[in-house]
């Protein structure tokens, strides 16, 4: 699948989850005021039924307001009887209306008196297993002659009930979740297995090419060296550019090998002076530093500088660092190696002021195949292994791997370890 049809694909994909999700929530939405509006309708139903009872209980059938019944909030009516008032047989009615209209919804109720609205006695009742039926305090009943009250009824779990009632509505509002969260992780990977596909194809191609233009020197030199009456010199020319590239081509098999190894290979681990590590690797280097005119600082104060490490992987991974410090730097590379000690543990950097790497970038750096975009031109050589080898071979050793750079000034790679005293 090209990249342009999977965009297309990817956002047609997600306007029409999009769609479904807006309509799901839009037919929600409406269920739910449904559902509330018929809740509303059921109390206040009931609430009538139980003020004419309570009016025919205490014997006056001519007293009934108009409009008894008002919903103050969402979850709480008052009920204007304005007569004389019986706790119990208003608890009764309550409940006995409230099962016939199939409210099954916790509630409490208070009686206040006309005057001073103050709540006179109040209860609670349970319709749930999860709940205390003693939630409201209930104290005696002041009986005062000629006094006349009201009522009020509280849903405090209203929403909760209403909910409840739309259980088909919310498992299919799951269910389309889950699709939307089940299709952005599909996508998720497909992303990034294009992502990997084209590393990989970068790789091969960059490793094909690697290979392919040393071999070709080879080639071309042995046919130079195949021709008769060759003289000394030019025998013995071609025979260095024969064993320059061979060296080459050792040296990108031992990358990709040291990459495969940093997974498979138990590490020996031993313990090691990081200052004697570090000077032996520059050791190595000299002859490229005299060459390349490369100007290398030492500052080791590292104290102990005794670390537990496997000795082939660590110089390994030092060398990556160095000699991507020595390839990204303009002419005359200027290279600092420091180490010290912070909390215990042994901090080993490594700092150029070359190239540096922009921001957009840096957090890929230690991938696989990874290397920095630069079109289809790469003027410095590699496979997009050796960072990934530094961090995944530090990480089996116990230490950590930071970096700091900035694009146009430099940059900067840490390796830290325990220190052993």
């Amino acid at each position: 699948m090209s990249s342009r049809t999977l965009r297309i694909f990817t956002v047609l994909s997600v306007l029409l989850l999009l769609g479904l999700a807006l309509v799901q929530f839009y037919w929600f939405r409406q269920a739910y005021q449904l559902e509330d509006r018929d809740f509303d309708q059921r109390v206040t139903s009931a609430l009538r039924i139980v003020c004419r009872r309570m009016i025919d209980y205490n014997n006056r059938p001519n007293s009934l307001p108009l409009r008894p019944v008002e919903r103050v909030s969402a979850n709480y009516y008052t009920v204007q009887i304005n007569d004389q008032m019986d706790p119990s047989a208003l608890e009764v009615f309550l409940k006995q209306e409230f099962s016939r209209h199939d409210l099954k919804a916790n509630f409490e109720y208070g009686i206040y008196d006309c005057e001073q609205h103050q709540i006179q006695y109040g209860g609670f009742v349970c319709h749930t297993a999860n709940c205390d039926d003693q939630k409201a305090i209930k104290t005696s009943f002041p009986k005062v002659a000629g006094q006349n009250y009201y009522f009020g009824v509280y849903f405090p779990e209203k929403r909760n009930y209403v909910f409840d009632q739309l259980k088909s509505w919310t498992i299919s509002s799951v269910g389309i979740l889950l699709v939307i969260l089940f299709f952005s992780y599909a996508l998720y990977v497909i992303f990034k297995q294009k992502r990997l596909s084209e590393l990989q194809t970068d790789f091969v191609n960059n490793l094909t090419h690697e290979f392919k233009t040393p071999l070709s020197t080879i080639l071309i030199s042995t046919d130079v060296l195949s021709k008769p009456n060759q003289s000394s010199e030019r025998l013995a020319s071609y025979a260095g550019i024969i064993r320059k590239e061979a060296l080459r081509l050792k040296q990108q098999v031992d990358t990709v090998l040291q990459t495969a190894q940093s997974n498979q290979q138990k590490l020996q681990l031993e313990n090691l002076d990081i200052h004697e590590v570090i000077k032996d690797l520059v050791d190595r280097f000299q002859p490229r530093i005299q060459e390349e005119h490369i100007h290398i600082t030492l500052e080791l104060k590292a104290q102990p500088s005794i670390i537990q490490a496997d000795l082939m992987h660590l110089t390994n991974a030092l060398y990556n660092l160095l000699d991507n410090a020595i390839k990204y730097s303009s002419q005359h590379p200027e290279i600092s190696i420091r180490t010290e000690v912070i909390k215990q543990r042994v901090r080993i950097d490594i700092q150029d002021w070359g190239i540096g790497i922009s921001k957009e970038h840096q957090s890929r750096i230690f991938h696989k195949f990874f290397r920095v975009p630069t079109g289809n031109v790469h003027n410095v050589k590699g496979f997009g292994l050796g960072l990934y080898y530094v961090k995944t071979i530090t990480e089996a050793m116990g230490g950590q791997v930071a970096m700091e750079s900035v694009e146009g000034q430099g940059s900067c790679f840490t390796l830290i370890y325990p220190v052993l005293n």
